[in-house]
């Protein structure tokens, strides 16, 4: 007997649906290439990150002032105890009116950059660790270090001190604005590693004090770790190329987080400044709950804006979908997150060295220089294709004007609201997103349109089966209160035609 699925429609009672907001956080786990919560609704995410450094944060908040220091030129400058018990009150007050903005704006995740201003000691230095002649940092690898990529004055002590008492501080107080919390290491990565050196002990002995903290772990529904912020190369333990070596680097980290018993999320970031993940495809990540940290800037995955006109944007959306497939197969997998992206126009004026030590042209503050009608809609139409990409923005201030909200409480665009950069771009596309994939409330009653089917689409049109076969197919749901779920690959016999027969509309 053959059946001819086509469209069917349940009509159940109303009830009141909360899009987004919803506290406590649901909880998150991934299943294929989607993160779902707790009733399988496919979800997306979109927020931004930030780190908590008075230098990163511009000054705003201060521990307690410790007297002043003269420069060459005869200015007097006030000195301050920032990272101290006084620093951290003070950065904890800020975040808070960061937050209350960013929950204004749609935020629903956070990104949070452990920073190492709090655990570095310099009265201390990591075995391995010389000094050039040129008194630059030489790490055990034989490359200099510098910034944040120089982990030598390191402190096990203050990141234990700190973890609970500042950093995982922050991460309440996003969650208790509506927001899901990536947390990514203290530093990024020097230029080049390989399999079991300094740095990957680094990451290990990092996730492991983490992982163990019983806040961590209640909440690893809400709370996901990004293993490590921009490798670039990553060799063997013979220092040789390998396509297992970004497996072989981090696969014993994400073993030791699951020995621990954090069970949540873990993005793991790809080569490149995160921007190849080309060996993943072979050698996966393996384990439960896996996603993909992608970087995605101006003149990546072959798509750069000073190159392009409005009109170029439908052609250069494909192409920029076929080369971020390229780069990022695992997109058909697993779920993507875009912890760093940002964009804003030229403007006249000084340009900037970016980390790679490029010449980067002046635009309105941000480190991608292009605008929303050619970049910015083509990088929106690559992420809506894929469907499963979330994103955080590289900074609060690459959203929000900060000191706005700081004298007024409410949330602005950044950059005075210029419709060409990502600022207003991104406040406008969060509103949009807001209600469209938002986890839901864990214990949320399955009833009502946010469960109830009107039609199911495929893109070959009807599709007629043998009862009792196993078929392999895509389809679409689409569900009364207006969202879309993809159903991929599931046999259809079992997870479809058995469900119309008991008469259950929720797949």
């Amino acid at each position: 007997m053959k059946r001819n699925i086509i469209t069917w429609l349940m009509l159940l009672g109303c009830i009141t649906i909360w899009a987004q907001g919803v506290k406590p956080l649901p909880t998150l786990h991934v299943e294929g290439r989607w993160l779902v919560d707790k009733h399988g609704n496919q979800v997306v995410l979109h927020g931004v990150m930030d780190t908590p450094s008075n230098y990163f944060n511009g000054g705003r908040w201060h521990g307690n002032w410790v007297g002043q220091w003269t420069d060459g030129e005869g200015n007097k400058h006030d000195v301050y105890d920032n990272y101290s018990e006084s620093g951290k009150t003070a950065c904890l007050d800020y975040f808070e009116k960061l937050f209350t903005g960013m929950e204004q704006a749609k935020c629903n995740v956070f990104r949070l950059h452990m920073d190492p201003a709090w655990t570095n000691d310099g009265s201390i230095t990591a075995t391995g660790f010389t000094k050039n002649a040129e008194g630059k940092t030489i790490d055990p690898n034989g490359q200099v270090v510098e910034g944040e990529a120089d982990i030598s004055h390191f402190s096990e002590t203050l990141y234990r001190h700190w973890l609970p008492t500042l950093y995982l501080e922050l991460v309440k107080k996003a969650m208790n604005h509506g927001m899901f919390v990536v947390v990514r290491p203290p530093g990024v990565c020097p230029h080049d590693l390989k399999v079991g050196d300094y740095y990957n002990q680094y990451l290990m002995q990092i996730w492991n004090l983490f992982s163990q903290n019983e806040f961590v772990k209640e909440h690893a529904g809400q709370i996901s770790i990004e293993l490590a912020n921009e490798p670039v190369s990553i060799k063997n333990a013979q220092n040789q190329d390998d396509l297992k070596a970004l497996h072989d680097f981090f696969q014993p980290i994400v073993d030791k987080i699951r020995e621990n018993g954090f069970t949540g999320i873990i993005w793991v970031p790809g080569t490149g400044w995160q921007a190849n993940y080309t060996s993943y495809a072979q050698y996966p990540i393996t384990g439960e709950n896996i996603g993909y940290a992608v970087h995605d800037y101006n003149g990546w995955y072959g798509c750069d804006d000073k190159n392009l006109s409005a009109s170029d944007v439908p052609a250069a959306t494909q192409r920029k979908i076929e080369q971020f497939h390229n780069q990022v197969p695992v997109v058909d997998t697993n779920p993507v997150m875009i912890t760093e992206i940002d964009w804003s126009p030229f403007k006249p004026g000084t340009g900037h060295y970016n980390e790679h030590g490029d010449w980067v042209e002046s635009n309105y503050g941000t480190w991608a220089t292009g605008r929303t009608s050619v970049w910015g809609n083509i990088t929106k139409g690559v992420y809506d294709h894929f469907g499963n990409i979330s994103m955080t923005l590289s900074g609060t201030g690459c959203l929000l004007d900060i000191d706005k909200l700081l004298s007024t409480n409410t949330a602005y665009p950044a950059f005075d609201g210029l419709a060409e950069a990502c600022g207003k771009a991104c406040m406008d596309w969060y509103s949009e997103y807001y209600n469209v994939n938002w986890p839901h409330a864990d214990d949320e009653a399955e009833t009502g349109p946010a469960y109830t089917i009107q039609s199911i689409s495929a893109a070959t049109g009807d599709i007629e089966i043998e009862e009792g076969a196993n078929v392999l197919i895509s389809l679409k749901a689409n569900y009364a209160d207006g969202h879309t779920q993809e159903i991929c690959e599931h046999r259809l016999y079992q997870r479809i035609v058995s469900r119309l027969h008991q008469g259950n509309s929720h797949l």
